[in-house]
Order: structure tokens, then sequence, then C-alpha cells
């Protein structure tokens, strides 16, 4: 039968089309240098694939309307998916409709048609009448064919199911342009944003717990600097370039974005994807390099990521753009010695320098609050070193968190102490793209561990935290010593129980750190603290893993250009304002770097009443002025 060839050779040339682009948009992955995916928590990863994917719910927690609208969509399609089987067997058999008339299943689908119907309307008319911002000037014509081909999915499965006779030429008509619209959907969507339906999921399950870290250099390459040109895509970046839905969720939870800067998580990963698809080689330079087609992403865009890890917590389809993208393009900028920021030189200039610490402050500074507050010295036998690192060696509100927490140690039994000298941990010189100097200042302190006989690490930092415990471990040698590594408030969690705490009337809010939140993926232990000391916790509308940055991350405390005024303000205003609004009187954090940013910008609001303590701080006012000292004496890490 002439129409069933018709049929065969139409499915097997669209089938071959679709598979053989596919297999051509991820050939790079074949040729990767970096095979970094990973299969550990199986169950966890399967689990994620499956509420994120089936259940949509990032997709509706971020846009709840829109998200609602395209599970409607994605849901129909999973009911679609025996419908089409059945569809197809038809035409295979010769064309004979089912002997056994509607079953329930087709009046079940039927319902999802009218569904899937009024999602893709709603979604179209968002996308080429109300035209949100995110999604982008450009009227995509691949998305108008696709949402046309879904209408006449739904439109032809109706008809069948209710509106032409089965076996008449109309019924016959009516099955051939079902079959068009299937088939076409082959032809559309690896050539377009929908990929994503295929390797979203892919993506997702790969995706990391918390924010991406930097990837370590290969020890078999001496020619590997970071990511240079488009052959150092890993297996995961071009995984991720290939899946991304432009829908802009990333940028419109950037905080650079949000306040008028260049920077746009979504154009960088489209731009990775061009110069990809077009056999581009280098992939970052300056603005004109961008600009004459010499590059594709400009050194600007990617110097004003806070490092947040806003865009990866927003991303419905998994895509990690901090670590494994942005931070690596830095890293190759620096390793070629391409880059033209001169904050950033300067940064990297005072940091080479003794005392090796991106403030150029003196060591003399942290001798003087070892000697006032008489801290002790962490000995083999100590139990805990308290890392203070830099924010709590040298600023005047970072030492009286260390005061706060020594009170607080004392108090709770637990032995402890700090290292007679420290050095900065190179964390603003690797997220900078100074490889080599971080390199140089981890080894130092990697032997200085060592030769401490450190085994449990606790710092109030948690960019301190984050590079102990995530970037460090990227070292055998660190790796061997088998140093736990928690944060101040998941220590302070496990030791408030057991300390006589007097209750505050304070009305708190919390400013969550976006390392702790996002980047360790720690969020309940500071309020399980501060419930501990009786605090009214009203939530700013951004907390927990969803906060907002305070504008200092990403060595943006040091390389920030504070003479340049964006449209909209900065970003620690933005923060500001916002607990502002939770009337709380005292503004809660867990990180020495937020009180520098929130105090400057209650400064510029004239709101100097407000309080920021570190959480440690509002504990040690809950202690008594002489509390007994606990028992115990050690506490559990968590």
């Amino acid at each position: 039968m002439i129409e069933v060839s018709v049929l065969v050779l139409a499915t097997l040339a669209s089938a071959g089309y679709f598979c053989a682009t596919v297999a051509k948009r991820l050939s790079p992955m074949l040729r990767a240098k970096e095979r970094n995916l990973a299969f550990d928590r199986l169950g966890l990863r399967l689990w994620t694939v499956f509420a994120e994917v089936v259940l949509q719910t990032r997709v509706i927690r971020e846009r709840p309307l829109a998200g609602v609208l395209h599970a409607l969509v994605m849901w129909g399609f999973f009911a679609f998916a025996w419908v089409s089987f059945e569809h197809f067997a038809v035409g295979l058999t010769g064309f004979e409709p089912p002997a056994a008339g509607h079953s329930w299943y087709s009046a079940f689908a039927g319902g999802w048609a009218v569904a899937v119907l009024a999602g893709i309307v709603g979604l179209s008319f968002r996308r080429f009448v109300l035209r949100p911002q995110a999604l982008g000037d450009r009227v995509s014509l691949t998305s108008a064919l696709v949402a046309t081909l879904i209408a006449v999915l739904m439109v032809t499965y109706l008809a069948d199911w209710r509106l032409v006779q089965a076996g008449s030429a109309a019924w016959r008509a009516n099955w051939w342009a079902h079959t068009a619209a299937l088939l076409g959907m082959l032809w559309l969507i690896p050539n377009s944003k929908h990929l994503h339906l295929l390797l979203g999921p892919v993506a997702i399950f790969f995706r990391g717990e918390t924010t991406s870290s930097m990837r370590a250099l290969r020890d078999d390459d001496d020619d590997d600097f970071g990511m240079l040109s488009f052959s150092d895509l890993s297996r995961k970046d071009v995984l991720d370039v290939n899946s991304c839905v432009e829908c802009g969720r990333c940028t419109d939870n950037c905080p650079a974005n949000l306040i008028g800067g260049s920077l746009d998580p979504k154009h960088i990963v489209l731009q990775l994807q061009r110069g990809l698809l077009a056999g581009g080689e280098v992939i970052a330079a300056g603005g004109d390099a961008v600009a004459n087609g010499e590059a594709w992403i400009s050194e600007e865009d990617l110097y004003q990521c806070l490092t947040c890890g806003a865009c990866e917590q927003a991303c419905p389809v998994g895509i990690e753009h901090v670590g494994l993208k942005i931070l690596d393009l830095r890293r190759g900028l620096v390793s070629e010695g391409r880059t033209a920021n001169d904050k950033l030189s300067d940064m990297f200039t005072t940091m080479e320098r003794s005392p090796h610490n991106a403030w150029g402050a003196s060591q003399q500074v942290r001798r003087k609050l070892l000697e006032s507050a008489s801290l002790p010295i962490h000995k083999a036998q100590t139990e805990w070193l308290l890392w203070l690192g830099c924010g709590c060696n040298y600023d005047p509100h970072g030492q009286q968190v260390v005061t706060a927490m020594q009170r607080i140690l004392d108090t709770a039994g637990v032995s402890w102490g700090v290292l007679a000298s420290e050095t900065c941990c190179g964390e603003p010189a690797r997220r900078a793209g100074n490889e080599y100097l971080y390199m140089e200042l981890s080894e130092r302190l990697i032997s200085e561990f060592r030769s401490k006989g450190v085994r449990k690490l606790v710092t109030c930092d948690p960019h301190c935290a984050r590079m102990f415990d995530v970037d460090y471990r990227q070292s055998e040698d660190f790796k061997d010593l088998g140093i736990e590594v928690v944060h101040h408030t998941e220590l302070l969690a496990d030791l408030v129980g057991a300390l006589p705490l007097e209750r505050t009337t304070a009305k708190v809010t919390l400013h969550d750190p976006c390392y702790l939140a996002r980047g360790r993926g720690v969020v309940d232990e500071p309020r399980e603290v501060l419930s501990a000391v009786g605090a009214e916790i009203s939530e700013m509308r951004h907390h927990g893993a969803r906060t907002f940055c305070c504008g200092a991350g990403g060595a943006q405390l040091y390389i920030a250009d504070d003479s340049v005024e964006l449209p909209g303000g900065r970003v620690n205003y933005k923060r500001f304002d916002e607990a502002r609004q939770t009337g709380a009187d005292t503004i809660a954090v867990a990180c020495p770097y937020c009180p520098i940013m929130l105090k400057d910008a209650a400064g510029q609001a004239g709101a100097d009443d407000v309080r920021v303590l570190d959480v440690a701080e509002l504990v040690a006012e809950a202690l008594p002025a002489a509390a007994p000292r606990v028992e115990s004496s050690s506490a559990p890490a968590s």
C-alpha cells in the first residue's frame, strides 16, 4: 500500500534526521577532555529528575502562572505517549480504525488535549503578545512553529475523537495532518531550544546539589590553563549549552543584571552555544574583540558576576553557569594575561605580597586581636580549629564575631584554638581567576594543617568553608588529611541546646549568605540558632536557597568599581531595602562580608539604628554575664 510506504519512509527520514542532528550537536562531548558527569547519589539524582521534570516543581516555583501552563503542556505529552503509539500503529497496519471504538483512555486523552491547548495558547500569548523582557527581543520562529504544531496535534486528536467518521476521507486527511505535525516536531526540535525536552532531564540528573564549583585543572595536561577555547568545554558544559530553554529565569534572578549591569547569564550560555555550533575558537576576550567577532563573551561581563549562584538556583534545566563556565573563563583569561581590569591586577599584586591577603592588612592587626582577646592557640590535641579568615582577622566587626564565638565555645566547653598566624585561603584569587596564586597559598596552608594536626575546622566565613570543603578537596594532599569542615552556624545549632541562654525580644530578619545557603546548602541551622535565643524571625522576600546577594561575592568586595553608578543602584542597597521592609530591628548575618555591605547600605539609607549582627553575636548576647561552663568537652558537628 502506497500510504504505508510513504509513512515508513517519512518516519525513517524524520527519525534519522533527528538522531543525526542531535548526535552532531552533542559530538563535542566525545572530544571533551573533562568528563565531569557524576553518578554519585543516584537515588537523589533520580528523585530530582522526577520532581523537576515530571512534577515540574522548579518551573512552577519560579513563575507560577507560566509554570502551570508549561506543566499542562508537559503533562499532556506524557498522557499522549500511548495515543501516539496507537496512531502510528493504525497507519502501519493498513489504516484500519480500532475496532473497539472510543475507550476510556481516549476520553482521558481528550481532556488533556483541551488542557494542552489552553496551556499552549497561554504560553503563546505570553511569548508573542506580552513578550516579557527575559525572553528576549527577537521573535522566535521555531517557537511559533512548535506552538502551531502542538495546537495541530491537539485539534486533530479532538477531531478524530468526536468530529470525523472513522474510515472516512475526512478521517484519513485528519490522520495525515496529525502525522505531519508529529514528524514535523522531529525536524524542528533538534534545531531549536526545544531540544531541552530531550537534554534537560539529563542535565538536571548531572547537576550538583549546590552552586557549581570550579573544576580541578588536569594533572596530565600541562596545557590546561582554564577555559580558553571551545575545545575546553567539558561534557557537562556541552550538555548545558544545548539544553538551554532560553526562558531567562537565570537573568531575572541575577543581581548584577537587576541593577543594570551588562552581565546576562542567559546570553553567556547562548553565546557558548552559538560559538560551539559555529566552530568558534577563542571564547572570551575584551569587549572590542567580541565586537570584532574575535571572541564570543566579553571580559567585562564575566567580571560583573557575584558568583552567588542565583542563576543556577533558578534554572529549570540544570545549567551550571558559575563555577563550570564563568569562573573557568575568568581563569582562562588570567592565565593568558588577557585581563584589562586594573583593580583585578591590584588585588593580585596585594595578595602576592606578604602578608598575602586581599585586604593588604598587616599581620600585626591579627596579632593584636589574638593578644587582646587571649585567643587559645591550636595544638595537636585540640579538637576544633577556629579558622578566622581575612574578614574576621582584619575587619573590626569580624573581630567582634570572633570574640562572640570565643565566649560561646568556652561556655560550651569545646576544645578549640586558632592558628598563631594565618594567610588567606586563596578564595578571592581563585574566584577572580588566578589559579597559580591560589595553588601557592593552598599548598602552604595544607602543609600548615598537616603540621598542626588539624582534624576539625569551623569558620564564620562561608566563603572559606566552601573553599576548604570543596575547592581544597580537589587536592589529594588535603583529602588525605580527612579534615571535617563546618560553618559556625552548623556547630552553633548543635551547641545552643546545652547553653544557658536568656531569650531575646529582638525582631530579626536573617540574611542568608549566598555561599552558605546555595554554596553549602545550609538554611535551617541559622534559623534553629535564632529560634533557640527566642528571636522573632521575619523573613525577607528572598530567603533560604532563594536569597539575594549582598554584593561582595566573586571578589567584588575588592575589584568592584564604586565610581560606576548603574541605573538600578547597588546590589547591597536593594538587599537592605528588602530587609527594612520586614520591619525587623536586627539583620542577622552569617558571613563577615555581608555586614560590611549591609552597614554601608544602612548608612546610605540613614538607617543606622538597624542593627546588623552575626548569628554568633546574638547567641553571645543571650548568654548571662556569668554563664557557667558546660561540662561536656566537645559537641558533634552537623
